[in-house]
């Protein structure tokens, strides 16, 4: 039996059919999400874009998406989104009736831990943590090759946990100092952008430290230095075999060194778990949808 992965973007939907290997790529596709129009509209995206991958598929298939969200798992509408349209709707259930069949549905980050985990830097690990560093910040927890979502979903969920309070950045969700505002790409540059009055990219001010540059120093050792405190709870809290780390500040070397070297210093009790880099890039989302498919 084939599957078909589906990664819901903000302005993108990417869509793939596999063999029952969710890593042997039949068919990828991609469709726009013209969430601007509505739910009704991304709906209808979602569902032509997998009812047009399974007509081409020459046997029956299994279907699995992620989204920029968590579908809470008590009453089973979406929460906490990004794509603002889903936000309490029932788009499991919805696609569904409208497909025909069920679909399993993940949060993006959920989905990207889960095909490090079976596929990629987590392959043979028991417990896998997993976090998305890019526009904003995500994550989730894969044990046993299942993902561990927790009451409501939102087990993982690191970008929200508090690095800083109670005098931190205030973040979109309500909070203060919440990590995604100082381990985030964005986060980076406003980190630059209040220390210098001026705007550059993270992997230029990334450069700027190699280099020797004073600002680029002072901003990139605030960066690790919260990098290691939220690394050192994860691992207490947790304590993963692997944290793999996704997104677009994940290639940064530094964090793989200099970052672990300062995790390690504060972490609580004999520091095991490693800290690297995927190894799928961004195919983890929609590989691991795929994987979700059962």
């Amino acid at each position: 039996m084939n599957r078909i992965g589906i990664d819901l973007g903000g302005t993108k939907i990417e869509g793939i059919l596999t063999t029952d290997n969710p890593m042997d790529v039949l068919v990828r596709k991609r469709v726009s999400t013209e969430q601007e129009k509505g739910y009704a509209q991304v709906l209808a995206n979602i569902a032509g874009l997998i009812e047009e991958l399974r007509n081409v598929s020459d046997e029956p298939v299994k279907l699995g998406m992620g989204i920029p969200g968590v579908v809470n798992q008590s009453t089973k509408r979406v929460q906490q989104a990004n794509a603002q349209c889903l936000i309490g709707e029932a788009l499991e259930e919805d696609l569904a009736n409208r497909l025909g069949q069920g679909i399993n549905i993940e949060n993006d980050a959920n989905c990207f831990v889960l095909s490090e985990a079976l596929h990629g830097a987590g392959k043979g690990y028991q417990c896998v943590a997993g976090i998305i560093m890019g526009t904003g910040m995500g994550g989730g927890i894969v044990i046993n090759g299942q993902p561990w979502k927790g009451r409501t979903g939102l087990a993982g969920e690191w970008g929200h946990a508090s690095i800083e309070e109670p005098d931190g950045v205030l973040c979109w969700c309500g909070r203060k100092g919440c990590a995604e505002n100082y381990l985030s790409g964005t986060g980076i540059q406003r980190i630059y952008r209040e220390a210098t009055g001026q705007d550059r990219s993270v992997a230029s001010i990334h450069e700027g430290f190699l280099s020797g540059d004073s600002a680029c120093k002072l901003v990139m050792d605030q960066v690790l230095n919260y990098f290691a405190r939220s690394m050192a709870n994860i691992m207490v809290h947790l304590e993963p075999d692997i944290i793999v780390i996704g997104g677009g500040v994940s290639n940064l070397p530094i964090l793989y060194s200099e970052g672990l070297r300062r995790t390690n210093e504060i972490v609580f009790g004999t520091p095991l778990t490693k800290i690297v880099e995927n190894q799928l890039g961004d195919s983890s989302g929609v590989h691991g949808a795929a994987s979700l498919a059962i």
